[in-house]
């Protein structure tokens, strides 16, 4: 038997799940003569010998539909014999030990009622008699859609749902039971290809709401990958099992499933500010601004619209596994969005904490409060908040979930809980499927007639802009540059300093904005003259970065700030942190601690500084006013990138001195500037022992560092070049390390994509070992 998200399957059947149920579902059940009921070919059969005068040709709907019109008392007379339940197996009554909410059903026969009679837990309502039960937590609401032996005034009907002829004269209850169904995860069981248009009705009719899991029993023996692709295609999940083993399954977790059955709630919330809304307590904006490149807020994450990608489903299989998920990826690729729909939509009977930039003073507020209740934290941007992981880890029993960027994780997973209990999952890669479903949901008036397939180098967000007619944010960022500039210079500089302190999770503060600005603004509502100016770019900024003492502000769009690196002018940007860096003080930086790891990141100053007399000067400045090694380090990887490689090597140098011989982040960057310096020399002696050097203090990284997936593609992309230029032994010696490692880094982290595609380099170029 396989069940897929088994975990997720489990938790649902504890927690609440509704089953819709064909006929194969009660093949472990006999008839008051102790004959098995018929299903299919085998009652057309039956039907056919006892009304020989319809043509045996027919189907059942058909055959069934014949006989009616002449002799329909003989035929449900005969239906009601078959398919009142006489006896049926033990094994049912395990169902009883689960949270079924509601019960569909095209079966006409009473074997529910007949499971749950003597039940002391539960009872069937039959909801098509007295109506949806009220309150009551006993009561599983059963919903027959064919008619019921137990109704004699029903119509038993044999076939497909037939939307159009068993709705046409109620629609409110179709969309009633639909309503129903997107309430709890559905279980489909007893059905076949046969009954596709039964599955596709409702597949189609959720859709239009916020649809739950849902699964189908498939018949192990009896069903082709053809059928499953189709199943999936409807958006179910595989359960490949007959009934009586499925029923086997259940019995024997039925026990363990007690265990996690709702009990008294957790109390009020501790920390309103940092729970999640409902729907209902938000103010929606256009979802046009989300599909355009805005920040995505709640009212986003509750719209149908914003479809759940594929890894949401495996996410959630991993949290009902009892893991801790690291959600990572390269820019624009989802995660936030993500993050915050598994934060609204995943079952949790305690406490949800949606956070980001949390310090390690208020993880302590969260420790003292929350008294080891059940809690699920979503930490949004996880490297600004490690200190407080620390704190918040020793909550017992604390779930958490992460997100954060690929090349972040790898800077910042020397924290031994995200090391040591932590699942990684990469979600850069969409399928065809989710690119489908994406199209679909961009609203008519900004989607694009052309369609555009995703590029291996597209961001989710890239994708979703070439399907859109609206300007691309590329475009939109030139645009307000130039008009802040033909309106005032200062406009420029207020921007790209919001934009750069957005970027390294921090914010701008009014204390920074007129420090920054220093002399040249002395009254503080000329700054707000000018934030006004700024328009719909900026807005002010809530949470705990923020208090009443002075106001604070962010940019609007995360992927605006992002451009900051690529599309903002040399001159302009080096205008901006140079004064930034000469006039701000590093105690007035909201969130310093996280600011500190991006502020002084070697790629910005690259670009803003092409002449490295003056960018090493700002670097200086910096040094000054915040001695750390790690500064150095950036210094010494910014000259190497301007490819003043003498230089850079001597700064270098300077920081594993200064921060000792065992602070592998900095020995790593030793080896990676000493590698660049000399790989593209002319062949010697000295340099092939440089580069053999390098190689060396990398393998000394990986050995004792915890990070190992950060020095292993280190090694690799370098084991690469160095067979580029050797071509002999040692170099393929280097491509086998380098496999090695990459092959274990990614049997942890299987979702680490740029590990495997690394992987696929090194056995190229191995196999020109051979």
């Amino acid at each position: 038997m396989e069940i897929e998200y088994k975990s997720t399957f489990e938790k649902h059947l504890a927690a609440g799940i509704n089953l819709f149920t064909g006929a194969g579902f009660s093949l472990l059940s006999k008839d008051l003569s102790g004959e098995p009921l018929p299903i299919g070919d085998k009652l057309r059969t039956e039907l056919s010998e006892n009304f020989s005068d319809i043509p045996k040709i027919l189907d059942l709907p058909r055959f069934c539909t014949m006989v009616a019109k002449t002799q329909k008392d003989e035929l449900y007379k005969y239906l009601y014999s078959r398919f009142t339940i006489g006896e049926f197996s033990e094994l049912y009554g395990c169902l009883d030990s689960f949270e079924i909410k509601n019960v569909f059903t095209t079966n006409i026969d009473n074997l529910f009622q007949k499971i749950f009679e003597t039940s002391t837990k539960k009872y069937v309502n039959d909801a098509n008699l007295h109506g949806a039960s009220f309150r009551d937590k006993q009561a599983i609401d059963y919903y027959y859609l064919h008619g019921s032996v137990l109704d004699k005034e029903s119509e038993l009907i044999f076939g497909d749902l037939d939307i159009a002829s068993t709705f046409s004269s109620d629609p409110s209850r179709w969309n009633y039971l639909t309503t129903l169904m997107g309430r709890y995860p559905t279980l489909f069981w007893g059905y076949a290809l046969r009954d596709a248009g039964t599955l596709q009705a409702f597949s189609n009719a959720l859709k239009q709401h916020n649809q739950k899991d849902a699964w189908i029993v498939v018949h192990p023996d009896f069903v082709e990958e053809g059928e499953i692709s189709y199943y999936k295609s409807i958006g179910l999940k595989i359960i490949k099992s007959d009934t009586e083993d499925l029923l086997k399954y259940l019995k024997s977790i039925a026990n363990d499933s007690e265990m996690f059955s709702e009990g008294m709630g957790v109390g009020k919330h501790p920390f309103p500010e940092y729970s999640v809304p409902s729907n209902s307590s938000l103010k929606h904006r256009a979802i046009q601004d989300f599909f355009v490149g805005s920040t995505p807020e709640w009212s986003d994450i509750y719209s149908p619209r914003v479809i759940r990608v594929r890894f949401y489903d495996e996410i959630e299989e991993e949290i009902n596994r009892g893991k801790n998920i690291l959600i990572t990826g390269g820019p624009a690729t989802g995660k936030t969005t993500l993050l915050m729909q598994l934060a609204a939509f995943y079952d949790f009977n305690g406490f949800k904490f949606f956070v980001k930039n949390i310090s390690k003073g208020k993880a302590y507020t969260f420790l003292s409060a929350i008294e080891n209740k059940p809690s699920m934290f979503f930490i949004d941007e996880i490297q600004s908040s490690l200190e407080a992981l620390e704190v918040l880890s020793r909550i017992k029993g604390a779930r958490f979930i992460f997100a954060e960027r690929d090349y972040a994780y790898l800077s910042s997973s020397n924290s031994r809980f995200l090391s040591k209990s932590t699942t990684v999952i990469d979600v850069t890669e969409l399928n065809l499927s989710d690119q489908q479903k994406i199209i679909e949901n961009i609203p008519a008036d900004i989607r694009s007639t052309k369609t555009y397939k995703k590029e291996e180098r597209d961001s989710l967000y890239e994708f979703i802009e070439k399907n859109c007619k609206t300007p691309r944010i590329r475009e939109r960022f030139k645009n307000v540059l130039k008009d802040l500039k033909s309106s005032d210079q200062r406009l420029v500089e207020l921007f790209l300093l919001t934009c750069y302190l957005h970027t390294c999770r921090s914010v701008a503060s009014m204390d920074v904005i007129l420090g920054y600005f220093e002399k040249s603004i002395n009254d503080y509502r000329e700054i707000y003259d000018l934030i006004e100016m700024l328009g719909s770019s900026i807005s002010e900024c809530v949470g705990e970065l923020g208090d009443e003492s002075q106001d604070y502000f962010n940019i609007r769009s995360n992927l605006l700030a992002d451009l900051i690196y690529s599309v903002s002018s040399t001159s302009d940007l080096a205008k901006m942190l140079t004064r930034f860096h000469n006039n701000v003080s590093r105690y007035s930086i909201p969130n310093f601690d996280s600011f500190k790891r991006r502020g002084y990141d070697a790629r910005l100053f690259e670009r803003a500084y092409p002449n490295t007399k003056k960018g090493s000067e700002i670097y200086d400045i910096i040094y000054k006013k915040h001695p750390s090694p790690f500064n150095l380090q950036q210094k010494a990887l910014y000259l190497s990138r301007r490819r003043d490689h003498q230089s850079a090597f001597k700064i270098i140098d300077e920081a594993v001195s200064r921060a000792g011989s065992k602070n592998w982040s900095i020995k790593n960057s030793y080896a990676i500037i000493k590698f660049k310096a000399n790989i593209d020399r002319d062949n010697s002696i000295d340099v092939r022992r440089a580069l053999d050097e390098s190689m060396d203090a990398l393998e000394q990284c990986y050995t004792a560092d915890i990070r190992k997936a950060f020095h292993a593609m280190t090694y690799a992309d370098h084991s690469i070049r160095y067979f580029n230029k050797y071509r002999d032994a040692k170099s393929c010696d280097y491509l086998r390390k380098a496999n090695e490692w990459l092959t274990e880094e990614q049997r942890i982290n299987q979702s680490l994509g740029n590990i495997s595609r690394l992987l696929r380099t090194v056995n190229t170029a191995l196999s020109k070992c051979e």
